[in-house]
Parts: C-alpha cells; structure tokens; sequence
C-alpha cells in the first residue's frame, strides 16, 4: 500500500479578493469526467471550462480530488498538466488577485510543478508551486484587464514511476469582473459630393461594445443636432449612411462606443467634406469655382463672367457683384455672413440647381423696366423673401398698389411683403420723381432686397375660367415652356396661353388697352407692336419669363395651384434681359414649323397673329398650343379661325403637309387699306411658299414674295382669307422644288387617281391598336408632349400594328405612322 501524504491549506478568499472561479471538488471519483465541472462556482459575467487534464495523463479513481497518474518521469512533457480555461463575457475585463488551490500527491508522484499561462505560451513560471497547494499572486500587470480567454495549467514532471499520481483537491480564482475600458472609436474622412444629400460614416470596430451611437450636427460643437442623429444607436456595425441632409450644407460627425458600464470617449470629428476655394485678395486657393467647389469670398470681387459653383460664402465686410447679364449658378445654398454683400445687376441671374438649398443672408438684386409714360404700370414679382411693396417703388401713390383676383383689381397696402409666386402691378411714380421730369418716359431702377427665393412654390389660383396674376419667384429667368408643361400640359391647372402686360397704348380716360397684352404657348409668342414702332415694346415673347416679371393665366379644369420649381430656371447667358417675357424650353424641344403674320395699316394698327405645326398638337382645339384672341384692340382683330373660334395662336398637326388650309379672319372698326405681311418664318416654312388667298378679291399671294395689300369696309370678315401652299392651280410653291405648271402637269392631277386613305388609332387595356383601310403601315413612331420619342417600329407590313410595349404613366400621346406609300398622319391619344 502506497504511503501518502497532504499539505490542507485554507483559501483566504476575504484577504486576497474576491473569488470569480472555484470549485471545492467533491464528490466520488471527480475524475470519470474531463473537464470536471460538477459544483463549481462561477462570476455570471465570465465562463470557464471547469478542471481538465492533458492528453499525456489519466484519470485515477479517488474521492473529493481531481486525481490523475503517468506523469512524466524526466522532465516537463507539454502534455502532461491540469488546465482551467477563463473567458469574460463581451464588454467585460477581468483583473486577477491569485490563485488558490489544495494539492495531494502520492509518494511514486511528481515532485517538481509549475504554474503557466497562455499569455506567453505556457513558457513562463508563475510563482512557485507545491504538490500539497499554495497561493500563487495573479496581479501582475500581464494578469489585468483580461478582455479575452485566459488558460492556466499546472504541469508536474519527474515522477518516481508512472504509476504514481497528482490531484487537485479545491481551486478558487481570485479577482474581480469589471467592464472593460472602451478604445476611442476613429472615424474616417468623409467626402462627399456637392449635390449629396446622404454619406457614409465608417469605423473600424471596437471590441467588447455593444452599441455605438452617432451625432450628426450643423456646427462642430454639437448643439444644432439634425434630426434622428442625436445620440442615435448604431448596433455594433461600422457603417451608418446618414441621409435626409440639405445639399451643400456642412455637418460635423462624432462617434462614441458604449456597453453595460457606459461610454468611451467621443471619437475625432469629422467634417463632411466638400472641396472649397478662397478669393481673396486677388488670388483663388484652390483654382476657379466649378460646380465640385464651395466658393468662399473673403474679399471685394466683381463676377465678370458666368461662373458655376457647389454654393457660396461671402465673408462679413465683404461686398460681391454680379456684372448685368451674368449668371451665377450654385447646386445649392448661398450663405452671406455679417455685413457680406451680394448684388446682381440688371438682368444678372442666380441660378440653384437643390429645390432644398438653404439661402441665408439678403441679397440685392435690380432691374430696370422697359421705359414707360406718365401713369403707366409695370407687372412685378418678388425674386427675394421679404420685399414689400413701398420699398420696391417708394414714390409711387400709395393707392397704385394692385393684385389681381376673381378678374378684379385688389388695392394693396404699400406695406404689404410681396408673396413668392404671386404677380403685383405698380404705378410708375409721378414725373417729379424722375431724372428728368420733362421726359416723355422713364425706365425705373429697382432693388429687390431679401433673401433669394429657391426651391418648390405653389400660389393659389381662382376657379376655371378667371384670370390671375402670378409671377416668375426665382431671381433668375425661368422657361415658360417648362412652366406650361408642369401647369398646363401635365395638370391642366391654367390654360396653355399666357400673357404679359407692355403698356404700349397710351391710357385714355384712366382704362389700358387689352391689345397690350403679348400672348405665348407651346407653339410660341406673339408681339403687340411693330419692330419699327418707335417708343414702343415690339417684343415678341420667346419662351423666357424675367426675374421679377409677372403675368396673366386662365385657370383651367385642374385649377390651383400653380406651380414653381427649380428645372423651371434657364442657365444661360443673356437669358434674363427682356423685361416681360419670356425662349426655347431647356427640356426636351418640341419640334416647330412657325409664320408669323401682321395685320397693319398706314395710320399704325398693328395685330399679330401665329400659325405653326408642332409636336403634340392637333388639328383641333389643343389648350397647350391654341391661344384665344383677346379682341381687345378698338379698331381691328386679326386670327386664324377654327372650329368657329378665333385663335391670336393655332397649332397645327405634325407632320406639314402642303395641302393643309388655314382660314383667316379679322374685324374692323375702321375701313381702308390693309396690308397682311410675314413678320418670320422658321423650321421647313422657310424654304416653303405661303400663299394668301382672298376669296373676295379672287386672289392668290405669295406672301413669300411679299406683303399683301387689300381694301375693306367696317365689319367682321371670317370667310374672307385663307393660309394654304398651293396657289389656286394646285402648283405648290415651295422655293426648292420644281413647279409642275412648268411641266405642263399639275399635281390634282397626278393624286386624282389615289384612294382615299383613312388610319385609326385607338388605346384600351394598356395597348395601342394601329388600323389602316388602303395601304400597308410601314413605321410607326410614338411620342409624348414634349417631343422626346418612346416607341419606333420599322416593317410593319401589316393592315394592322398592335403595340403593348409602352411604358409609360397616363399622359397624352402623340401617335405617327407612316404608310407604304409614304403618307404620313398622326393623332393624339390618352394613354
């Protein structure tokens, strides 16, 4: 019988702090299981594999210990030891006191020990180690803040023989379980592009977090926070797109880490960065501004030229011009600091690409009118927020302040602030008041002074079928095609003609002449004065309304509101200089073949009228491109007639064909010598003959060739002229084509044995069926409203085309299809 002996040593837990792992060890052979685990005692805020032994030693039956044999006779085998295994639980740290434990050895057991970590690999002794127990010290420094798992083994060595046999009795683990101290997160930069209204924040993880949270703020010292991003919870993730921010804007980024015990320290800020460049004092930092840069004015400068930027600063005391005529076109805000100064000229524009760009500071922007007479008015809209109207016109009688509505005149206070998208007319103020008071007109200077109107605004209108006054709201030029399109086209808010005040008829007996009112639609504009009238705005409106300028629409079965936004703007050159009007839409063109006809006499009447074939527009009554004569002249009205209505603008249907008829009327109140004369022509009309035939007189023209001239008497003469491109043989005219009389042929003949050709198109159930009852169909086309193609179809060689393709919402289409023969006919349907 093998003689054993025992060291019993008690645990000083109380002295040496607290126990975080332990187990007495009881129990009938402990050893059955590897790892043993039965009783122990554990922190909740760690875990542990209990006791186990290498794979070099075996388990040996004995009571209340953890016993084992084979340990090495010679020297330390790796293999041969008892391990314990501690992890702290995530966002927790352990800081070891020591390690306690009761030992028995038999008298062929090991006789040298050694207490080892992971730490180094098991290659270091930990204190000294007897077979009968000892406290070993933990709390060196390798042994604290422990945030992963842990291994300790006790190895024995140089056992008498194999058989002999080691146990550990009892083991406890002294220390406590805390929370970890959290690393400081590090963001990283974050760039950003100009039109951005989102980035992405990221980091590289920290361990033992369970949650990083995340300010987001206007001002680097976090106290104008953006909504959602106060203290906002991230989860343990290291990526967060911010989104819903203004582009343009700065914002100042921080990052914190948290777990069960509370904070790190807040991470670096990080500025959403958006590249810059400095003026000052002559020089840029960091080249021009282009629409990737914020330009920043720290001293006085003059923009000669159009310039482009990400938005702008202007410095305090700093004052910055825009030269007349110059646009200067920001993606998004304007910012003027302090005393900053910004001033655009006449006929300057500011351009703003982020219907949500924030403008701060006053701006002051002037424009002069076109020259007006004693008791004249001039139609206005405010480019600024702010602006009342005393301030605008001063001198003027307080009582000449007007609005329009429910086609009634409203008197305005002069103090009232003017309304972003609603129109106002002024009285220009008494001659005193001028420069030179004995002047015959004056052209007043204004200054609009506030902060620049950007982004989406609506103004009520009345009910269908009154007028109303509304106004361009940007201090830019906007495209009155573009503003059709959103108002009339898309929504049929207002009518499709607009109409712009030019106070050219001198007032008699305190009542303006309807007749001063220039006309545009889709198809184009019409002017109320010669080019050669002197004193007088001979303007023809061409598509762009000016900054400050305001107008006349007719509500229509969508009434109200009326819309404005930022697409709207025109960002070109020399765009913002007529004062009144309005050019070609910046969206898709719609293609236009136009003449432009004046009814004048020798004594100065003058009326103009328009005829063109346009995308999108019919033979019938189309609001986007039919605009009804206002007959408010005294003395004459002069239209094209159709569908026993009188048109100052008719559309007609693409594409031309020189067969087509357009029946001219006028009405007189005095009789005499008239004259009918082409004023401009432009798309394939200009290489095209366009006849006058007077039924009465028996008379075909060439207006081409020049101006008609004709007598007439009082009255109202709707049956008298006609627009046609043949003359009364049938020999078309046109300048580039061979005349058939010539040959001895004319082309009635030629089509006298063609057979009536007849094409129907119709749309249900999301399909557009094509039908043609003579020749084949050889291509069909189909486009939208704003002339931009969404279907082709080449070799139909069919009777019949049935097209379930289109992806479009509902809309009005314009459907063209082309037959074998070569005749082409197009209609307009709702899709």
């Amino acid at each position: 019988m093998k003689k054993l002996f025992s060291l019993v040593i008690l645990f000083p837990f109380l002295s040496l702090g607290q126990s975080i792992f332990l187990n007495p060890i009881t129990g009938i052979n402990p050893n059955a299981l590897n790892p043993y685990r039965t009783g122990q005692i554990v922190d909740p805020n760690i875990s542990v594999s209990g006791i186990s032994r290498g794979k070099g030693i075996l388990g040996k039956n004995a009571k209340n210990r953890y016993n084992a044999t084979g340990w090495n006779t010679v020297g330390v085998d790796p293999t041969d030891y008892f391990e314990f295994a501690i992890t702290p639980s995530p966002g927790k740290k352990i800081d070891f006191k020591s390690f306690v434990y009761k030992g028995q050895v038999s008298i062929n057991g090991p006789i040298h020990f050694a207490f080892r970590s992971s730490v180094d690999g098991f290659r270091s002794n930990i204190g000294t180690v007897s077979a009968a127990g000892r406290t070993i010290s933990l709390s060196s420094s390798v042994f604290q803040n422990i945030t992963k798992a842990i291994t300790f083994r006790i190895y024995g060595w140089a056992a008498k023989t194999g058989t002999g046999t080691f146990s550990i009795n009892s083991f406890a683990f002294n220390g406590t379980v805390g929370c970890t101290i959290l690393e400081t997160p590090h963001l990283d930069d974050i760039n950003v592009t100009c039109a951005s209204t989102s980035f992405d924040v990221n980091w590289q993880a920290i361990p033992d977090i369970t949650e990083y949270n995340l300010d987001v703020a206007t001002d680097a010292n976090f106290r104008d926070f953006v909504l959602g991003y106060d203290n906002r919870t991230l989860g343990n993730s290291t990526t967060q797109k911010v989104t819903g921010l203004v582009a343009g804007k700065t914002y100042y980024v921080r990052l914190r880490a948290k777990n069960e015990c509370g904070y790190s320290d807040y991470s670096n800020t990080v500025e959403a960065f958006r590249s810059s460049t400095t003026y000052n004092s002559g020089l840029w930092s960091n080249g021009t501004p282009d629409s990737s840069k914020i330009a920043i004015f720290s001293s006085n400068y003059t923009i000669p030229t159009n310039m482009e930027a990400c938005s702008c600063i202007v410095d305090s005391g700093v004052s910055v011009g825009v030269n007349s005529g110059v646009v200067l076109k920001l993606e998004d805000g304007l910012e003027l600091k302090g005393t900053g100064v910004l001033i655009f000229e006449n006929k300057a524009s500011l351009i703003q690409v982020n219907n949500y760009a924030v403008n701060t500071g006053a701006i002051v922007y002037k424009c002069n009118t076109t020259p007006m007479k004693n008791f004249d008015y001039t139609y206005w809209s405010s480019p600024v927020a702010g602006q009342t109207l005393y301030a605008l016109s001063p001198n003027t009688l307080s009582d000449k302040y007007f609005s329009y509505s429910s086609n009634k005149w409203i008197v305005e206070s002069s103090a009232n602030t003017m309304t972003p998208g609603k129109g106002y007319i002024i009285r220009v103020p008494k001659p005193q008041f001028w420069p030179d008071p004995t002047a015959n007109t004056y052209a007043q200077s204004v200054e609009f002074i506030g902060i620049p109107n950007n982004g989406v605004y609506s103004f009520p209108i009345a009910p269908v079928g009154y007028s109303n006054l509304i106004g361009n709201p940007y201090p830019s030029a906007i495209s009155a095609d573009d503003f059709l399109l959103e108002n009339c086209i898309n929504t049929n808010r207002i009518q499709g003609t607009i109409h712009f005040w030019t106070h050219n008829t001198a007032i008699s007996s305190n009542k303006y002449s309807e007749a001063d009112y220039a006309s545009y639609n889709c198809l184009g504009g019409v002017g109320t004065a010669a080019a050669s009238t002197k004193d007088a705005n001979a303007n023809i409106p061409s598509g762009y309304i000016a900054a400050g300028q305001s107008f006349m629409a007719i509500s229509a079965e969508g009434s109200g509101p009326v819309v404005f936004n930022n697409s709207m703007r025109i960002n070109a050159q020399g765009k913002n200089t007529q004062f009144f009007k309005g050019v070609k839409s910046k969206t898709v063109a719609i293609e236009k073949h136009r003449v432009w006809l004046n009814l004048t006499n020798a004594e100065g009447v003058f009326k103009q009228i328009l005829v063109g074939y346009a995308t999108g527009a019919t033979n019938g009554f189309d609001t986007a491109y039919d605009g009804l004569s206002s007959d408010g002249n005294k003395y004459v009205d002069f239209y094209s007639v159709n569908d026993n209505k009188n048109f100052v603008i008719q559309g007609r249907t693409l594409p031309f064909d020189k067969v087509d008829k357009v029946p001219l009327g006028y009405k007189t109140t005095i009789d005499g010598a008239f004259t009918i004369s082409i004023d401009q022509i432009d798309g394939i009309l200009v290489n095209q003959a366009i006849f006058i035939e007077d039924k009465t007189a028996n008379v075909v023209h060439n207006l081409t060739n020049g101006a008609y001239t004709f007598s007439t008497t009082t009255g109202t003469f709707n049956d008298r002229f006609i627009i046609c491109y043949k003359d009364n043989s049938g020999v078309v005219k046109s300048k580039n084509q061979v005349e058939l009389v010539a040959n001895g042929k004319a082309e009635s003949s030629i089509n006298s044995n063609k057979k009536e050709e007849k094409i129907t198109v119709s749309a249900k159930n999301r399909q557009i069926k094509i039908a043609s009852f003579a020749e084949t169909i050889a291509k069909v086309l189909i486009y939208d409203l704003r002339g931009r193609q969404l279907y082709e179809k080449d070799s139909v060689n069919s009777n019949e085309c049935i097209i379930t393709s289109i992806d479009s919402t509902k809309q009005i289409l314009v459907v063209v299809t082309i037959l074998d023969n070569g005749m082409k006919q197009s209609n307009k349907i709702v899709f």
